[in-house]
């Protein structure tokens, strides 16, 4: 689930969670966007889509979580883009730019105590 070698800032979580995204720089008439997120961490996501965006773009996004009523709203910007097999999917690194101080601070104490309950079951 976590690879030790990795020189990330922030730990990653394996998780499967749906999204509404748009592009900030779409026109207003066109709404969201639904697609789905691979991992998560403090400091971004990983998106899964099947349309092509432009690195540098920015995302208005409503993250859900199974226990959370109401989705998270954010503002990412894609980081990276690498095109999936032969098929039409895309996967977008996405680094946070306006998230809730709380709900990060959250990520990032649920996925230290994921990684916690891991070693000492390991």
């Amino acid at each position: 689930m976590f690879r030790t070698s990795e020189k990330r800032k922030f730990q990653r979580l394996n998780v499967y969670h749906l999204v509404k995204y748009r592009l900030i720089s779409w026109p207003s008439e066109k709404g969201p966007v639904l697609a789905s997120i691979k991992n998560i961490s403090a400091g971004g996501v990983q998106l899964i889509t099947d349309e092509s965006l432009p690195v540098d773009g920015s995302l208005q996004m409503q993250i859900s979580f199974p226990r959370l009523n109401v989705p998270i709203p954010c503002i990412a910007k894609i980081v990276w883009v690498e095109k999936i097999g032969k098929f039409d999917k895309f996967k977008y690194g996405l680094q946070f730019m306006e998230i809730d101080e709380f709900l990060r601070n959250n990520i990032a104490q649920s996925i230290e105590l994921i990684n916690k309950v891991i070693k000492e079951r390991g």
